[in-house]
């Protein structure tokens, strides 16, 4: 079985953006190489990445990896509050 750690990439940005109309939307970005690997954050299933999450607070995030043929990947990604919301 091929491992995520050494066959694959995770690159998790997290990224305040900011919306038309003054709103402020929080998301995590997650990507992998290969893409596809099915993804959970804080033991909950987000999706496929590649794919972009909503978060309310800042601080760190378990993020977890599975797809077939590699082993899973456990890592933490950590949202820092940008200055402007200071």
């Amino acid at each position: 079985m091929k491992s995520f750690s050494t066959i694959s990439r995770i690159s998790i940005l997290a990224a305040a953006v900011l919306c038309t109309g003054g709103c402020l939307e929080r998301k995590l970005q997650i990507t992998s190489e290969p893409a596809g690997a099915l993804c959970w954050v804080n033991d909950r299933e987000v999706g496929v990445t590649p794919l972009e999450v909503d978060f309310t607070y800042y601080g760190t995030y378990e993020v977890r990896l599975k797809k077939e043929g590699f082993e899973p990947l456990v890592t933490k990604a950590t949202a820092n509050e940008p200055l402007y919301e200071r």
